[in-house]
């Protein structure tokens, strides 16, 4: 793996290098070995905090790890390309605009023992302005060399939690999608997703079930990405121990198996 900073990564992408990369001293990876039609993302795979933040923060490991999304990296780790965030949700989220991406709070916690300066916001905000350059540079590259693309946005949800109730294995939030164009791809997703067997657990996969789609990534492809369709896909933590953050072994490499294989399906319809 190398070292990339920002300018460096957009015009190795605009060249159409292939490369594996830490960027912006390692606040992301990006992996591109084949410029394919798809790509798969985890953004809220990260748990780093930057000097200087750790201290500040009013929750504890444990805390923090609850509300990302671990190990989501490893459930495409083989595609030909992933773009997976390394920095926690709670430094700067980037499923959320630059404007909010800086919590104040978080599921009725206090992110903060003393309100961040300007200057550290600022800090945050650039950070996830940076990674939305890296990634509109790799859509626009992809859309200039093939008519559609995909982007499997990759995340996990806690399940249990009081009133939770019987919900799907995975869902694909579709609110910001151009479902009058894409349905088909959408449904065909979903299908491929529902055919996916893991050890002793229950697979169902729904549209818009508990969580809408309503993330940022969504929001920036589809006011800057003509022909790409992010797919928002939340995938149960059935592959851990949500409270712990200790894997499920068997689950998670049965799960990376099998997810990686509809892929490698769904992208051939």
């Amino acid at each position: 793996m190398i070292e990339l900073d920002i300018d460096e990564c957009v015009t190795a992408i605009r060249n159409r290098e292939t490369f594996h990369a830490a960027v912006n001293k390692g606040a992301f990876f990006i992996k591109i070995e084949d410029y394919t039609h798809f790509v798969c993302t985890a953004i809220h795979n990260g748990h780093n905090l930057r000097s200087g933040l750790v201290e500040k923060c009013a929750l504890n490991d444990a805390e923090r790890l609850r509300e990302e999304d671990p190990y989501t990296a490893d459930i495409a780790a083989n595609m030909p390309i992933t773009v997976v965030a390394n920095d926690s949700r709670y430094e700067y989220d980037l499923n959320r605009p630059p404007e909010t991406c800086v919590y104040e709070e978080a599921w009725g916690q206090a992110v903060w023992r003393d309100p961040l300066s300007a200057a550290e916001k600022k800090a945050s905000v650039a950070k996830h302005n940076a990674f939305y350059t890296v990634l509109g540079a790799l859509y626009e590259q992809l859309e200039s060399l093939h008519p559609q693309v995909l982007a499997y946005d990759v995340h996990s949800y806690n399940y249990r939690r009081p009133g939770m109730g019987d919900v799907p294995l995975f869902n694909i939030g579709t609110e910001q999608l151009d479902t009058q164009r894409w349905q088909p791809v959408i449904d065909q997703w979903a299908e491929k997703l529902g055919k996916i067997s893991l050890p002793g657990i229950e697979v169902r996969a729904a549209i818009n079930e508990v969580f809408y789609g309503r993330g940022y990534q969504a929001t920036f492809v589809g006011n800057n990405c003509r022909n790409t369709l992010v797919l928002p896909t939340e995938a149960k933590k059935v592959f851990m121990d949500e409270l712990t953050g200790k894997p499920r072994t068997e689950v998670l490499e049965k799960l990376h198996a099998e997810f990686e294989q509809v892929i490698s399906e769904h992208v051939q319809r």
